[in-house]
Formats: structure tokens, sequence, C-alpha cells
């Protein structure tokens, strides 16, 4: 039976982050991943500060091929009032930046080849048994490795098989349609968030085009998919109005539901769950892979002291270190999703207020800029 220190299953950003943070440290690591080999995903990532300053330290950020964020405007459909949040807000080079996953994804794979870091790749787990010093993970084929630590950031497919781990899961009955689109204008590295009362608009900017992420009802998302790109694009500017452009192409349009998921704990015996896996938030405020690269983080420097990493004490270290950031990341995106598709939560008029509040309070925007850029500080 092969050994390890720690064994990660899911080699997306987060798992092969925390592989690439923990291995230069001399813990012998091992990845597990499901599928056959690399995602190759084309979908846009809008990563923090924080997460571009953590891969860095990595040695996974794909320089190069970002786009910064400088601002960020805010607004709603219907109503007055919008705020601007700037780089300056967060004393930061940019708020953030957007990536495709699969450059994020190559650039990590890279280093965890140049570490020497095994991957195993079409490797599904068939079975967990955590032990009083180590947990044992069963491969398909019968293969079984152990480890002193289990980390799962595997996106939720295998915490079910942890004693005592259940999720809760909020359905939002809406779904997020995807893709790029054009403006006759420079986005100047502008991002916009636009609430509607079906649901948040939001345009990335992406090389030099935007990505779109457009919340709809699951039948609205499919008529909208199914659109002639003219068509699609009208309806687009009726929705979002004019202040980024006028749009004038959009390429091939996804989508994917939208749910909130938490577990009951992130912790087991000698098993931590981190990222998705752990909290998988609405994507309306931009938070889940950022707090998921913080799990990674958090993990990886409570590893560093070097001692037994299943260890009970250091697992509940890494818990206190993690309820405060990841708490308030789901509660503030819950939040937002009703507070702006409900008016009875939050009328036309409180919304307004709140955004020209917060345009004019230079105060109140830092402190939105530091949770949005580097989460809830550790109690």
């Amino acid at each position: 039976m092969a050994a390890f220190d720690v064994a990660i299953v899911g080699a997306g950003p987060v798992g092969a982050a925390l592989a690439a943070l923990i291995a230069p440290g001399g813990r012998r690591c091992l990845v597990i991943e499901a599928r056959d080999n690399p995602s190759r995903d084309a979908r846009t990532l809008a990563l923090s500060e924080a997460s571009r300053t953590l891969l860095e330290r990595a040695g996974g950020w794909p320089a190069g091929s970002e786009t910064p964020i400088v601002d960020i405007h805010v607004s709603q459909k219907g109503g007055p009032g919008r705020t601007l949040l700037t780089a300056q807000d967060g004393g930061v080079p940019a708020l953030g930046y957007t990536v495709s996953y699969a450059d994020v994804e190559s650039a990590l794979e890279r280093r965890l080849g140049a570490l020497g870091t095994e991957v195993r790749w079409g490797a599904p787990c068939e079975r967990i048994e955590l032990g009083a010093d180590a947990s044992r993970v069963t491969l398909a084929g019968g293969e079984c490795v152990e480890a002193k630590l289990l980390v799962l950031a595997d996106g939720g497919a295998n915490a079910k098989r942890i004693p005592g781990i259940a999720y809760s899961e909020k359905d939002y009955g809406q779904v997020a349609v995807t893709g790029p689109v054009t403006t006759d204008r420079p986005h100047g590295g502008r991002a916009y968030e636009r609430f509607t009362p079906q649901g948040p608009v939001a345009l990335l900017p992406k090389g030099d085009r935007f990505a779109l992420v457009w919340t709809a009802t699951p039948a609205e998302g499919e008529r909208l998919k199914a659109l002639a790109d003219a068509e699609f694009l009208a309806e687009l500017q009726a929705h979002f109005g004019d202040r980024a452009g006028r749009f004038v192409a959009v390429g091939p349009r996804a989508g994917f539901p939208l749910k909130l998921r938490t577990i009951n704990s992130t912790i087991a015996r000698r098993t931590v769950i981190v990222g998705n896996a752990a909290q998988a938030m609405h994507p309306i405020a931009g938070q889940g892979l950022n707090v998921g690269l913080r799990d990674a983080g958090a993990l990886a420097r409570l590893l560093e002291s070097g001692g037994d990493p299943g260890d009970a004490a250091r697992l509940g270290a890494y818990r206190s270190s993690r309820t405060r950031d990841a708490g308030r990341g789901v509660a503030f995106t819950d939040f937002l999703v009703h507070a702006f598709a409900d008016g009875r939560r939050l009328p036309t008029w409180g919304r307004g207020l709140a955004l020209t509040a917060l345009d004019l309070l230079p105060p109140a925007r830092r402190l939105l800029a530091a949770r949005m850029i580097h989460g809830a500080p550790s109690p």
C-alpha cells in the first residue's frame, strides 16, 4: 500500500494549489483525480488580488494571460443609485483579474510536474476509511493508498462517504447564462454588476471582450441560449442598458444551475474538506473560488510547522481559522441574491440609498473592497 503524508482528492485549482504550496516543505503529497486528464475548461474565472498572490506563491499563476479588473461599476435596474469600487479603494494594483480556467489549470499542472508531485488521473474513489493513524482511499481498480491527512477538494463528490458529513442545499431556481460578448468601445478594465428583478448581470473584462454572466430562470436561460446572435444581443442591450457600450458580438453560450450548498463540518477524522466541496455559492459577488483558494492557503500555513499533518488539534485550528471567512462569504452572497431581487426585503429606494451611501463614503468602499479581496479576518 502506497503511503503519503497528504492525499488530495481533486486536481482542480484548489486541490492543485494546495499541493503546490505544501510540496516544497517536504511533505510527500499525492493528488487523486477522477477525470482521465485535465479539463481544459474554457470558462472565465474572476480571481482577487489575494488569489493572484497565493497562486504566484504556489508557482501556478498564468502570468501574461490575465486581464486586470481596475474598477467595478455596481447599479440596479429600475431604480436610482450606483457605486464604483476602485483598485485605489483596496490599495492594490487591481481589484482582481480574469483568467481562463484552462490557463490556471495548465500553470498548476506544470508546477506540480516541476515539483515531482504525483498526480493520479482517471482514479475515482470507491471507498474511504478513516483510521486513528491514517486515512485510506480505495481507487477504481482496487488500488489502496494511505495518508496521514486526506483533503477533499473534489467539489463534493466524495464528502458523503465520510461518516457524519452532510450537506444543506438551497436551489435559487436560477441559471447563469455565460459567454463572451464584445462591445463597440474598450472596457478599460472595468467590470459591471447590474442588479435586476430577474437576477444580476455581470460583465467581466477578458482580453478585448467581456465575459458575460446573465442570471435567469431555467426556462428563460434555455430560451436565451437558443436565440440567434442578433436577437440575443438585442435582448441583452435592453436588459443591461448602454453603460458598457453597444453589444456587437457574442460567442458560444453555456448555462449552469445556481445553488447554495454548505457542509455541516469541514473536518473529520484525519480529513479536511475545502473549496466547493465545503461551500458552493452563487457567483453574484465572485467569491466562490476565491474563498476556496483561501481555504488552501490557510491549510498550507498550518502544515508548515511539521509534525503529524492529520493531528486533531491541527484540524481544529484549521476549522476555527476558516469559519468566519467562509461563513460570511456564504451569508453575503445569499443576502445579495435576495436583497436585490425581492422588494419586500429591501425596496428599490432602499437599495438605491445603500448604493449611493457606499459611493459617497470612502471608508465603506475600502472595507467592502478589503473583504472582497482578502475575505473576513480570522478571529
